[in-house]
């Protein structure tokens, strides 16, 4: 290619600095010493975190998940154990009787889980070597490399053993309800109603708006929320998990995400980078533009670096784009634009505490045209590119002719053009140019974590829907258990299998419905706090989610209430269509 001279030649020049040095003051050096600087300076965290973006989304949406999962892995043991207990109520009750010790009969339950806390921990530590290799590809490519030896199986191990002492030690917790049970109670098989009588609400002679069934189930939600409120947190979570990822990927698909890149939303936007006829190219676009009917409205911006006097008066150097900002205007965090001579606009991460410590305001110096300018700082925006240190300054302040780094055109489309066309036309006029729309660029710029958002979007809602199956299934294991001398009772003066079955329907699935709504909500408002305080190392510190109604309130609570609602029929099935006689003499 470069013997044939296809497209242009570009340098890259690197440095390798000791642990001691200052790359700050090597790139200021550089440039004062009048060296080839016509192009990006980027320093070697930014490679870092730029290469490591996509996996540490990846990572940290693993992590939520798993932290989650812990959570949910707790009240699924609580809800096992309280299964079990209701079921071994006699059996306890028989231990009691005849002197065995309480913690005797508590090792009974407490061994069967150390046995299979301890088999599960080693199956999934074996299997995280084969799964790791899926996940780490480009952290090895770009980052770093493995950790050598057998120091990864060491530290690999600390995850299943700190999950192991976790469950053991909330086993421990649960178990402690068979301290309550007495010999007697158990025997008498009374312990669902220990705590004092049952009162009842909502008498059924009172209804006049749903079908006896649904309204015996709604009731015994309301009587007996403190059983059914570990499902409510479980469903909260679960829906938590399969919203937040769609909100992210919706997010970052979106084209309001340019704000975030420090660009105004546009139809079409074309780069223009360092050539030998950039000036050129510059300005024939622009008159061409100015003459094109297909046109709408466009604004130039023009990029070039600039000395800036930092918080401990030296000089840095700072990329600030000059232009009209109207024309195509920035969601900004604080304040607005620059609008007129001697006003200045800083991104998130310039603006911080540890870059120039500036908010709206305050003055900041900068080198242009060889003599120094205070300018005022009127906003703060957001922008994850070029390191997220970017600003915008009104075009009064000039040119650094012999420091410009790119040139920019943003444009609208006429009603009714053809904007995919109207790319097509540009990028064939400017060969040396890169047309794109803004959601084109986006994906560009982040579409290794767009597409690794895709998998976990997919991954979420695999994991929910599996444990969503699991935990009602268990659940309703438990609650049959308990109600299983109120179900013959039912089924002894009449009631069918199905509308029996209808009652746990309706009860549970009105937990499931609250359960989304919290669960929304959370992904809405605790989901932002999350992202923006994940993405603020970036330039990002406030995100706002971009919420698709149809997939929030409608395609998703279908699709979980479908799942929940066969699970409940065909856990309903077998407990109910029991031999009554059976039953009745148990």
């Amino acid at each position: 290619m470069r013997e044939m001279q296809a497209g242009e030649l570009e340098y890259l020049i690197q440095f390798k600095l000791k642990e001691t040095g200052d790359s700050q003051a090597v790139q200021t050096a550089y440039i004062e010493a009048g060296l080839p600087a016509n192009g990006p300076t980027v320093g070697g965290q930014i490679f870092l975190i730029f290469n490591a973006l996509a996996d540490t989304a990846v990572a940290m949406v693993i992590i939520l998940i798993s932290m989650l999962l812990i959570i949910i892995a707790s009240l699924c043991i609580r809800l096992t154990f309280l299964a079990t207990i209701d079921e071994d109520i006699r059996e306890i009750g028989v231990m009691k009787a005849i002197g065995i010790a309480k913690k005797d009969i508590k090792k009974v339950y407490l061994n069967k889980y150390r046995i299979m806390s301890l088999a599960a921990g080693l199956i999934g530590y074996l299997l995280s070597f084969a799964v790791v290799n899926l996940l780490n590809g480009n952290i090895k490519l770009y980052i770093s490399s493995d950790v050598s030896g057998n120091l990864k199986y060491v530290l690999s191990l600390i995850a299943p053993l700190l999950i192991y002492f976790m469950i053991v030690m909330y086993c421990k917790n649960v178990l402690k309800r068979i301290d309550k049970i007495s010999a007697v109670e158990a025997l008498r098989s009374t312990i669902a109603e220990r705590g004092g009588k049952r009162k009842y609400r909502f008498p059924l002679h009172k209804n006049k708006f749903f079908s006896t069934n649904i309204y015996m189930g709604l009731r015994d939600v309301w009587n007996r929320f403190k059983v059914y409120r570990l499902l409510f947190l479980i469903y909260i979570v679960c829906t938590f998990i399969v919203i937040l990822p769609i909100h992210l990927y919706n997010t970052m698909n979106s084209p309001e995400f340019s704000t975030y890149m420090g660009i105004g939303k546009s139809d079409m936007r074309i780069d223009l980078r360092m050539t030998e006829t950039i000036t050129d190219d510059f300005n024939k676009l622009q008159e061409e533009l100015r003459k094109d009917s297909d046109i709408e409205k466009h604004a130039a911006y023009i990029t070039s670096s600039y000395q800036i006097k930092n918080a401990e008066g030296l000089w840095d150097y700072i990329y600030i784009e000059i232009g009209d900002f109207s024309a195509f205007p920035l969601k900004y965090l604080d304040g607005r634009a620059p609008q007129t001579e001697g006003e200045i606009a800083l991104s998130y991460a310039n603006a911080s505490k540890d870059a120039l410590n500036k908010k709206v305001g305050d003055e900041v110096v900068v080198k242009a045209g060889g003599e120094e300018k205070t300018l005022k700082v009127t906003g703060i925006y957001q922008d994850i590119t070029n390191g997220g240190k970017t600003a915008k300054a009104d075009s009064s302040l000039g040119i650094n002719n012999e420091a410009v780094l790119w040139y920019i055109v943003s444009m609208d489309a006429a009603p009714g053009v053809n904007i995919q066309e109207k790319m097509r036309y540009y990028q064939d006029a400017y060969h040396s140019a890169k047309v794109n729309d803004i959601q084109e660029f986006t994906r560009q710029t982040l579409g290794n974590i767009i597409d690794q958002m895709s998998v976990m979007v997919i991954g979420g809602i695999a994991i929910a829907v599996i444990i969503i199956v699991l935990i009602t299934a268990l659940f309703l294991r438990m609650l049959l258990s308990k109600d299983m001398s109120q179900i013959a009772i039912m089924r002894s003066v009449g009631l069918t299998s199905e509308q029996i079955s209808r009652q746990y329907m309706a009860g549970t699935l009105l937990v499931l419905v609250l359960g989304i709504v919290f669960g929304v909500a959370a992904s809405n408002y605790l989901g932002e706090f999350l992202a923006s305080m994940a993405m603020s190392t970036m330039g990002a510190a406030k995100i706002e989610l971009v919420n698709v109604a149809w997939q929030t309130w409608v395609l998703c609570p279908l699709a979980l209430i479908l799942v929940v609602g066969i699970t409940i029929s065909m856990s309903c099935k077998a407990a109910v269509k029991d031999d009554l006689s059976v039953i009745l003499r148990s």
